[in-house]
């Protein structure tokens, strides 16, 4: 789905760039959404009140911080890599 962010032999610096900031975007797009998610997690009354004398409402809400958060980190990390392996070809590629 995403094979136009591989790079190829004959990219420019230009066609890395726009890589780079399409990345950038999604990073961007995918933490928001994570934070987002992780402070809906957070409001409302309780869910379900009846079941478990409320203990449900705990686990579902800690569960989802833990995917929002766990969702944003590994978004950031990919982007980091993704950005030092980039840094190293333009370094390579300027030898």
């Amino acid at each position: 789905m995403l094979n136009f962010l591989k790079h190829k032999k004959e990219d420019s610096w230009v066609d890395t760039a726009i890589i780079i900031v399409i990345r950038l975007m999604i990073t961007s797009f995918s933490v928001v959404l994570g934070y987002l998610l992780a402070s809906a997690a957070t409001m409302g009354p309780p869910i379900a009140p009846h079941i478990w004398n409320g203990g449900l409402d705990g686990g579902i809400r800690i569960s989802i911080i833990i995917i929002s958060f766990g969702s944003c980190a590994a978004v950031l990390i990919w982007f980091v890599w993704t950005l030092c392996s980039d840094v190293y070809r333009i370094i390579i590629r300027t030898k």
